[in-house]
């Protein structure tokens, strides 16, 4: 049977111990004594934080994807030159009709 990963207490330690806010100051500064007349960069020395935030949203949820997954095979059964302009009701009961 498969095991998990095992982290080593030194990368836990690693981990803990880095400190984005302090490096990504020090290349700001860096950057800043290169580019003294970037406005950019002084706006960005006030406003510091940790930018990579997951989203919150689910980007597929099984129902999207189900709506997905029957309008392209709804599109894929129909030439596209005789494709109707179809609403969302139509649309469904076409693809269950062409998936049985």
């Amino acid at each position: 049977m498969a095991k998990g990963k095992k982290t080593s207490k030194s990368d836990l330690e690693h981990y803990k111990n880095y400190n984005y806010e302090k490096n990504r100051k020090a290349r700001l500064e860096k950057l800043a004594k290169a580019q003294p007349n970037n406005p950019q960069i002084q706006a960005a020395l006030k406003n510091i934080h940790y930018r990579r935030k997951t989203p919150k949203l689910k980007a597929w949820t099984p129902h999207k994807k189900e709506m997905a997954e029957m309008n392209a095979l709804a599109k894929r059964s129909i030439p596209l030159k005789e494709q109707p302009k179809l609403g969302y009701a139509e649309e469904l009961a076409n693809a269950k009709l062409h998936a049985m």
